[in-house]
């Protein structure tokens, strides 16, 4: 395996046999924008053109055994296709698989999966699945009809609901592969007819196709009195909507859980947002079960720009942001980010286009905040060269709401929206800021390049498709090659490390007095190096169609661009990193020879200062102890001084007899009484010495000695008592 390869294909699906089989079995037509692949959880699918069927195989067991282990399975429809399959959507749930081409659709119901490994029918080779072909009468009746855009309704209870746009403006729901709804969101397309004027509707219908859908968060019925108009002409109205928008989020949450019934789904609406080709935008306010939905629009959309906002528009995607954010597609790679906004007052339609349909007041508006432009291809040096144009391919990263992906026939965008970031930190801070300056861009990153050249050979994406868990994309080019590669779930995470440092550092407590130079050097080096090295362009994944040579001309004006940009961006920033890095180095190097010195200062310092503490040592010892003899002689002349007082001789004399007299009757009775503790002690010796002696000697007598004892004792005190009653009775007669 070549070092290129495994650079770009982490997974190793080239060398698959599945994606070999994949490669053999490639549309003819390969050159615009597909994708036939899909993940859903731990299972890859991709379309099998040869053989018209889906192949399918767990690549999260794969990635830990082996794709030669873990074999794919092939889910074969059970109803022939009669269009060529350009799209493989999976429902929400995982359940069903819409397989969809310009011409037609079929809902392929997949099997259940049991056994160790998860898979289908536990590892089946071949599966023979439930498939519908989804009005292929209309789509034979009307050559003409093609298919926009077909997506699963994130809310189905069921997980059936399936909606599909048509180029005659309509969208047609279908439920378990049952039509139950066609709604009308554009003016119905007329037929050429000679007798007529057909360039009347020609004009008219100019640019009023519909070419895309998304749809938004839900929303309660207006007559409900839930909604409330919302504007962000102050700070208090913008937090009132969005603060609205979330309990909205949440009443929609506790209608779609549980037991779902039908008041609940009545009485819940969903924007479905609609971009024509124009790039008018339209809501079609529509349940799961509406009969008639209420079109609104063409949308006004501030601010206002004298080109408009996107006249060759060809996708539209809703990030479910508070309030959601609408990012609009044009086919020369401008994206606008928007905000989709509540409007101030309902607005009537003045669009004579749409003079035949049932338009409502519109109650939304579309805020544009920031335009991206992308490259499609590697930039030319003349600014002649005509610019490239293709349809642009728009998919959300369920992981990052921040980001989303563009795909299109020049290769791979990832964008970053950082405005989303800002809105939440306003909606959850309870201060009152100010949320009209959104000051961080937008970021958008060129991941794979599939045009290099001015020529007309692309090399298309074929299929495109995002892990979760590790995080990754997979895409199929037209060429037949994988790329496989791995993604940052979230690139907050690298900037929030990089905050917690920053606080970190100011939280700890600095010293008062710093040196200049210290100064000099407190900014971070590394992320000083960081700024230098970083690169004005992105630097794609160059991958061109190997089955087409190109021209020595076109080689060497790849080379010299190559060139420029290794100039520009990498050896002439090397060099400014390298003069930073001498200049550093020269620094430091200073700074180390001075420290040195001033190191071996201290040192000299450190030895005159030991050298003084010994001797004031030795100094305060001597006084010391001279001290501690003056104090005794002190004190002896102070006694002496104090008997030769002129005071009255006999009393002291007195006094003094009469403590020595004391102290020796102390001194006598301490003595008499450690005599008096010493006899206690000796007595209480003998005594312990005698109850152990007595405890051993036991005296028993004979049996009849004991009975004649206790029978004179029995007599002993017979007699006593007749000797008491005789007593008792002489007193009695006495009268004692």
């Amino acid at each position: 395996m070549s070092t290129t390869t495994t650079t770009t294909d982490t997974l190793k699906l080239n060398h698959t046999a599945m994606f070999a089989k994949i490669r053999a079995g490639l549309p003819v037509e390969r050159q615009h924008t597909q994708n036939l692949l899909e993940c859903k959880d731990d299972m890859l699918y991709a379309w099998d053109s040869q053989e018209n069927s889906l192949l399918a195989v767990n690549w999260r067991l794969a990635a830990l055994e082996g794709f030669d282990v873990v074999k794919y399975q092939s889910l074969t429809p059970s109803m022939p296709q009669s269009f060529q399959v350009e799209r493989v959507v999976a429902s929400t749930e995982g359940s069903l698989i819409a397989l969809a081409g310009a011409r037609g659709v079929t809902v392929l119901e997949l099997p259940r999966r049991w056994g160790k490994d998860g898979l289908f029918m536990e590892g089946k080779e071949k599966i023979t699945c439930r498939a519908t072909n989804l009005d292929a009468l209309l789509f034979s009746n009307n050559p003409h009809l093609e298919l926009r855009q077909l997506r699963w309704h994130p809310f189905s209870p069921t997980d059936s609901h399936l909606l599909v746009l048509l180029s005659d403006n309509t969208i047609r729901v279908y439920d378990n592969s049952v039509l139950r709804h066609v709604w009308q969101v554009g003016p119905v397309p007329m037929k050429s007819d000679s007798s007529l004027n057909s360039s009347l509707p020609t004009a008219l219908m100019l640019g009023d196709l519909s070419v895309d859908f998304d749809i938004a968060p839900a929303v309660a019925l207006r007559d409900e009195g839930i909604l409330n108009s919302s504007t962000m002409t102050n700070n208090n109205t913008a937090r009132d909507s969005l603060n609205h928008s979330r309990s909205l989020s949440r009443h929609l949450n506790e209608s779609t859980t549980g037991n779902k019934n039908i008041q609940n789904s009545e009485r819940i609406e969903w924007p479905i947002v609609v971009l024509r080709e124009n790039g008018n935008i339209y809501v079609l306010m529509a349940g799961l079960d509406s009969q008639k939905p209420r079109l609104q629009g063409p949308l006004t959309i501030r601010p206002q720009s004298s080109d408009n906002y996107g006249l060759d528009s060809c996708a539209i995607l809703v990030i479910p942001s508070l309030p959601p954010t609408l990012i609009i597609a044009e086919s020369n790679g401008n994206l606008h980010h928007a905000l989709f906004l509540e409007a101030e007052e309902a607005e009537e339609s003045f669009n004579e286009v749409d003079i035949n349909l049932d338009i409502h007041p519109s109650e939304y508006t579309v805020h544009v905040l920031e335009t991206v432009m992308l490259e499609l291809g590697l930039p030319k040096d003349d600014p002649k060269s005509k610019t490239y144009n293709c349809p642009i391919h728009l998919k959300r990263d369920y992981i990052n709401e921040m980001r989303y992906f563009a795909y299109h026939n020049a290769g791979l965008h990832a964008i970053t929206i950082n405005f989303i970031s800002e809105l939440q930190r306003f909606i959850e801070s309870d201060v009152d800021s100010d949320i009209s300056p959104l000051s961080i861009a937008s970021h958008a990153e060129y991941i794979v390049c599939t045009k290099i050249d001015a020529s007309e050979r692309i090399n298309a994406v074929l299929g495109f498709v995002l892990l979760q868990m590790p995080s990754g994309v997979v895409l199929l080019l037209s060429s037949g090659e994988i790329i496989s590669l791995k993604l940052i779930i979230d690139p907050k995470i690298l900037v929030e490390s990089v905050k917690l440092k920053e606080e970190t550092e100011k939280s700890m407590p600095k010293l008062e007095a710093e040196s200049e130079l210290d100064r000099m050097l407190e900014p971070s080096f590394v992320d000083h190096i960081k700024s230098m090295l970083k690169r004005d362009v992105t630097q794609p994944i160059l991958s061109v169609d190997k089955t087409s040579t190109p021209t020595p001309q076109e080689s060497y004006e790849l080379l010299a661009q190559a060139i420029e940009v290794l100039r520009t961006q990498y050896l002439m920033r090397h060099e400014q990193v390298r003069g930073e890095i001498t200049k550093r180095v020269n620094t430091i190097k200073l700074r180390k020879e001075q420290q040195e010195r001033e190191i071996a200062d201290l040192e000299k310092e450190r030895e005159n200062i030991r050298e003084t503490a010994h001797r004031l040592a030795e100094r305060f010892e001597e006084i010391s102890d001279q001290q501690e003899i003056i104090t005794k002689k002190c004190q002896h002349l102070v006694r002496q001084a104090h008997t030769r007082l002129p005071t009255n001789p006999i009393a002291d004399k007195e006094f003094a007899q009469e403590v020595e007299r004391i102290n020796k009757e102390t001194k006598a009775l301490t003595n008499a009484m450690q005599k008096a503790r010493d006899t206690i002690n000796k007595q209480t010796y003998h005594i312990s010495k005698y109850n152990q002696t007595a405890k051993k000697k036991t005296f028993h007598l004979p049996e009849r000695q004991e009975k004649n004892i206790k029978e004179i004792l029995i007599q002993i005190a017979a007699e006593v008592d007749s000797q008491i009653r005789d007593v008792k009775y002489i007193n009695q007669q006495l009268g004692i």
